[in-house]
């Protein structure tokens, strides 16, 4: 599955429909280069952390600043793995 396809559309839905969003096209893209605010960020990774069964009291306070960190912390700590793009955004709504 495609990590940084996945975390452009958890993106899309964690920020409001009327702000701008810049895709995500680096695991090393900083996510305040994307107009990815602190809020859209605690949304993101609580997306991504239910997608991927990351528990909360684990999740709840990370702070990622790249997609790469991310990346890494779910990796370290997932007890899911979703078999598609699609089967995880159905998570997400």
């Amino acid at each position: 599955m495609n990590f940084l396809e996945l975390l452009n559309r958890v993106a899309r839905v964690a920020k409001p429909k009327h702000h701008n969003l810049t895709s995500l096209d680096s695991m090393e893209e900083r996510f305040e280069n994307t107009d990815i605010d602190s809020l859209d960020g605690m949304l993101i990774v609580m997306y991504m952390s239910e997608i991927y069964g990351v528990a909360d009291e684990v999740s709840k306070d990370f702070n990622p600043q790249t997609p790469q960190e991310l990346y890494d912390f779910i990796q370290q700590h997932k007890t899911i793995e979703p078999e598609s793009v699609e089967a995880a955004m159905e998570k997400v709504k």
